[in-house]
Formats: C-alpha cells, structure tokens, sequence
C-alpha cells in the first residue's frame, strides 16, 4: 500500500508540475524602440514587464511618479539628495473620480500620511506588518484586475483546472491515509488496536486540505496575444529610455520637467535613481518618521531587551526582592557555622544577595508610586516577549514594545505595553499614557486621536486569498475568503469547550488553527483531546465519501456517522468531522451527542 500511495502521490505532483509547465508566460520579443508612451497606466506595464508573474514593488513606487507627473501632488527636492525630497499635496479633488482602483490606494496613502499638506517622500514606509501586507496585495490585485479588464493577462491556473486538480488529489490522499492506517494497525498493541482505521478519515481530510491548497494556490497571471503586442511595445519603449544616459540617474522631482515617463521608467526598470528614493514597504523600527508636534522629524528609537525588570508588574518584582531577601538571610546564617574560607565566601554571596533583594523592593515601591504620564504619537508597536509556549501549544506575546514620540527629543526608548493591550492602538496615533520609569512598563493606555493610517488600513487581513482579492477587485459577486466567512463557518464555533468538556468529563480550552481546524485541549496540561475538521463547498462534496465511515445516526444533519473514536456529519454542502485523540476516547459513547450539536449549527 505503501509504494501504491508514493505512487499516486508522485503522479499528482508530476501532473501538477505539467499544469505550471504548460501555463508559463513566453518571453515577449522587444518592439523597436519608440518614445511614444501607449494607453497603459504604469502599474500594468510592470505586470507585462515582469512576464505576468506579479506586480514587484516597482508598481507601486510608478504609481506615486505617475500620479505626481499628472498634478494630484508635487514632488520637491530641496537639497542634492533626494531622498530628502517631499510630496505636497495638491488641493482640490482634481479629477479623482477618473481614478483606477490602485491609484486612488496609493493616492489615499499619501493624503493620509500628510501633516499640513505635507509628507516626506521617505515617511510613507509602512510601521504595521499587516497594514503593510494586506495594502500591497491589494494593490497588486487591482493591478491585475485592470490588465484581465484590458484582456492582456489571464488566470495562470484557470477555475477548471484547479477544480480538476482538487479533485484528482483524492486518489493520492485515500491512499496515503489507507497507508498510514495500516501501519498504526500493525504496530498498535491489543488495546489500541482499531485508531488507525478511526483517524484514517482525519487523516485523508487533512492530506486533501494540503493537496487543495497546493492546487488552489494563487501563482500569478499569463499571457494572452493581446498582452504579447502590448508587453513587445512597451519593453520598445524601455529600449528608448535605456539609451538616454542620464535617465537613469533622474530623482522623483523630475516628473516636473519629463512629465510621465520617470514613472515608466521606473515601472520598466530604467529608473533605479527615483525608485531608489521612494519605499512603500515596511520601515525601520529604529528610525522612524513622526509628525507630533506639526513638524516632520525622525526620531531614533531604542528598544530595551536585557534587564527582567522591564515589563514586570510590581507584584512579580516584589516577589523576586523577596526571594533575594530570603535567600541573603539564609547565606548569612549559614555563614556562621562553615569553616575557614567557606565563611567568607558565603557571607559576602549573602550581603549581596540581600542588598540586591532590598535595592529591588525598594525601587519597586517607588517606581509604583511615580508614574510618569506621557502624550505623544505612537511610532511603533511590535512584540517584545512571548510564553514558552509548550508541546501542542504555541508561544503567546505577553508584552509588546510600544515607542512615542512625547515631542521632547529626536530620541527615545520604548515601552512595555501589556499584549492585551496592543490592539488598542497602531502607528500614527496621538495617545496619553502613565508608564512606570524603572520597568517602563505601560498601566494605562488612552487613545487621543486615531492617526490617518489606522483608518485607511482597517480591516486588512493578510489571509485572503488572492484569487478572491482579483475577482472583487473586479466586480464580481464573490467577496474575499475573510469576509465570507460567518462565525459558524470556523470550526472552533461548530462546538464549545463546556460542550466537549461535558463529553470528556475535563474542563478544556480551545485552540483555533485556522478557520477549518480546531483543537480542544485539557486545560490543566493542554494535552489535546479532540481535533474539529470543518469543509464547506464544491471540493467538501469529493471527499465526504470517504467521511461516511461507520454506523449511521439517525437524526443527526442530513446524514451522519460514527466509528469508535470519530465522526462525521454532514448538512447541505457543509460538513463536519470530530476524531478523540488517547485522552479522550472515553468521551467516544457521547460522539452522537457531539454531532448533533455541531450540526445544529452548520
């Protein structure tokens, strides 16, 4: 079975490499060179550019340069260098509504980012992961969205074959989970003899996730004959801005005497000067913009990391002091009764033991007491320290860095702000804090005003999947994954933890691993006790014969079916299965019960 299941497994993947094989853009051959710009906006051309595999960060950087050249903002530079360049922005709306979707994105993060009608060309870096991710791939699908609507790319891994692939991975994922079940059953001993067959379902569930995310997988666009001629011309144009030598070197600023084609050279590639001045990316942490106070500055920013005291709440330091006290007094007791040198030694271990116990409840008490209340902007909030984590757990941020610029100085040290707090607030917000000095640990936290960042980027999520990112970008009716799904499409919210508790006859918690897994665990030792698979649509439907394994319940969903430690059930086109793991088999007998309530709510 097991050289059968390797063999379907590598025929899948041959067929899968075939299908990328196949859908490879050919290299457009280059036009003659012309100084005549076509109807493509710049993002586009970096698409054809690039052999349809994805707008790279030169699209959006294009983008800026072509929206400046066109009048929606100034672009000056006021010293040799130009990344000491600054954008004004224009007033007036300026024709907006004529706007692509991607330019009215990167047009909205300038406008936002602004102080004054202001922004340095530099301080448009991204201080949020997220915000950073889920604008960029937004960006990049309404890109792509426009050059389909243009008809000059095209899905490199079409809807059908996608489905095909989703749905020959079936024959690999029974195999390998009949493989994985015979081996338990051979090595289980008497007692544990029939869980092999009781997670083959489990198993082939999780393998046909595996093999539907590979299938379904975004892998960028193809080309069509339409966006062959288009990219031949463009890389003609590229050709003639090539050859001029100094447009290489031009800076943003230029786009006031060249107009557009900095911003085409820049999506081709021949403008690495003003690209080089300009990042819409992710930011340092250490050298960040602030405009507190009405005035852009940089402010340098430290991050302490090495003294334990720092985050700790004052009970966790007066416990340490305590155990310090302690255990200077018993060094010094124990002095007394040691021989020769070993008095010494033990006497001074202890005075310092004692002195460092008493400085630390001393400091604690005082720091306390004398909070410092600071107002500011938030520069940056990033995660400090984390919990061990464990086996079957994983580490928990349980304190973040949080630095703000107060206005007093162009430096700064960050704070340690509880992780429950740190969804309060982002980047770019004005917030009044009372912080303890000596651990710089965070006790309260008020948000004064939201910064313009913060409410641009709401909402980003940088799970959704980039085939749902194109289609809403162009219209169609399916919206991306994030919204689609309601709270009874997650599998952690088909059955609660007192309701699997009551099964197991244990308090548990539990654990979401995406949307489609779930895990409870036993809350004293997190020892899992029960895996929740949830599936839902036309890839479900493939493989719920496989799930229809043991003795039917009647009453339960459409249909339903259990087989000593694991079940399944299924309504409309959604479906469920439960597998108990050791420590919770004996909740085995209440495994129909468990079905009924999850599908009450599918």
């Amino acid at each position: 079975m097991v050289a059968v299941a390797a063999v379907a497994t590598l025929a899948w993947l041959a067929a899968y490499g075939l299908v990328l094989l196949v859908t490879r853009s050919a290299a457009p051959v280059p036009g003659p060179p012309t100084m005549d710009l076509g109807a493509e906006p710049p993002a586009v051309v970096n698409l054809l550019a690039n052999r349809w595999t994805r707008p790279d960060e030169d699209a959006a950087e294009a983008t800026l340069l072509d929206l400046a050249a066109r009048g929606f903002f100034a672009i000056r530079q006021p010293s040799a260098d130009a990344a000491h360049s600054t954008i004004h922005v224009a007033a007036g709306p300026r024709g907006d509504g004529a706007l692509l979707p991607f330019e009215r994105r990167v047009l909205d993060r300038v406008r936002a980012a602004a102080v004054g009608g202001a922004v340095p060309l530099t301080a448009l870096t991204f201080r949020d992961e997220k915000q950073a991710t889920g604008w960029r791939r937004r960006f990049d699908a309404e890109v792509v969205a426009h050059a389909r609507r243009l008809g000059l790319s095209r899905p490199r891994i079409g809807r059908t074959t996608r489905t095909v692939l989703g749905a020959t991975a079936l024959v690999p994922s029974v195999a390998i989970a009949v493989a994985v079940a015979l081996w338990i059953e051979t090595t289980a001993t008497a007692e544990e003899k029939g869980g092999g067959w009781a997670s083959m379902v489990v198993t082939g569930a999780i393998l046909m996730s595996i093999f539907g995310y590979v299938a379904g997988r975004y892998r960028g666009e193809r080309d069509t004959p339409a966006g062959q001629a288009a990219a031949s011309y463009w890389l003609g144009v590229r050709s003639w801005l090539a050859a001029h030598e100094t447009f290489e070197d031009l800076p943003p600023a230029a786009v006031a005497v060249w107009g557009r084609y900095p911003a085409y050279g820049a999506a081709l590639g021949v403008s690495p000067a003003a690209t080089a001045a300009i990042d819409l990316g992710m930011g340092s942490k250490h050298l960040v913009w602030s405009a507190h106070g009405g005035r852009w500055h940089r402010v340098r920013v430290r991050y302490p990391r090495f003294f334990d005291r720092y985050g700790q709440p004052t009970a966790a330091l007066v416990k340490g002091g305590l155990i310090r006290v302690g255990l200077g007094l018993a060094g010094l007791a124990l002095a007394r009764h040691l021989p020769g040198g070993g008095v010494a030694v033990a006497a001074v271990l202890g005075a310092l033991l004692l002195c460092w116990g008493g400085y630390r409840l001393a400091r604690a008490a005082v720091d306390h007491h004398t909070p410092a209340e600071i107002v500011g902007e938030v520069l940056w909030v990033s995660v400090w320290r984390t919990t061990s984590g464990g086996e079957d757990r994983p580490a928990v941020p349980w304190l973040h860095h949080l630095a703000v610029d107060d206005g007093t100085s162009d430096r700064t040290v960050a704070w340690g702000l509880p992780s429950a707090w740190a969804a309060r607030t982002s980047p770019g917000d004005l917030v009044r804090l009372r912080a303890r000095r000596w651990t710089r640990r965070v006790v309260s936290l008020e948000v004064l005003r939201e910064g313009g960042g913060a409410r641009l980027h709401r909402g980003f999520a940088t799970t959704d999947d980039t085939h749902d990112l194109v289609r809403a970008a162009l219209g169609e009716r399916r919206a991306p994954a994030a919204a689609r799904r309601s709270a009874t499409g997650r599998a952690a919210a088909l059955l609660t933890p007192d309701e699997v508790a009551r099964a197991v006859g244990v308090p548990v918690r539990v654990r979401e691993v995406g949307p489609l897994h779930a895990l409870y665990e036993r809350a004293d030792d997190g020892g899992t006790v029960l895996l929740v698979q949830f599936h839902q649509g036309r890839v479900a439907k493939l493989f719920w014969p496989a799930a229809r394994a043991g003795t039917p319940v009647v009453g339960v969903g459409d249909e339903a079916y259990v087989r000593e430690a694991a079940g399944a059930v299924r309504k409309g086109d959604a479906f469920l299965t439960v597998a108990l793991h050791r420590t919770g088999r004996a909740a085995a007998p209440h495994l129909p019960w468990l079905l009924g309530q999850a599908a009450a709510r599918l």
